[in-house]
């Protein structure tokens, strides 16, 4: 599971590049540097709660959205391979030893 800075962070980006809205774009509209957009990005940062809202404010987003684990796709791929992987590779693993039984036996 996703820790809340790590969704946060996925889903901040997702945005920002859906929106096509540079990280220089988003310092300007809401009154920061480009270095400290880049540190929330990198997980260096943490932003307060009023930035939180400027900033969905700037990507046309509610607060909320930001913190959604099935916002980004990034979320929704690592939320996924959490609940399936295993079931998936065990099926794959299977599958393949079933083929190439199969394989021996004709030789």
């Amino acid at each position: 599971m996703n820790s809340i800075r790590e969704t946060f962070v996925n889903n901040l980006k997702f945005y920002r590049k859906q929106k096509g809205i540079s990280q220089e774009k988003l310092s300007y509209a809401v009154g920061k540097s480009i270095a400290y957009i880049n540190q929330i990005e990198n997980k260096d940062t943490w932003p307060q709660p009023e930035m939180v809202d400027k900033i969905a404010v700037a990507l046309g987003i509610s607060s909320s959205a930001l913190f959604e684990e099935n916002s980004s796709p990034e979320n929704l791929k690592i939320r996924f391979a959490e609940k399936y992987g295993k079931a998936i590779e065990d099926e794959l693993i299977s599958r393949i030893e079933k083929d190439v039984k199969e394989v021996c036996k004709l030789l």
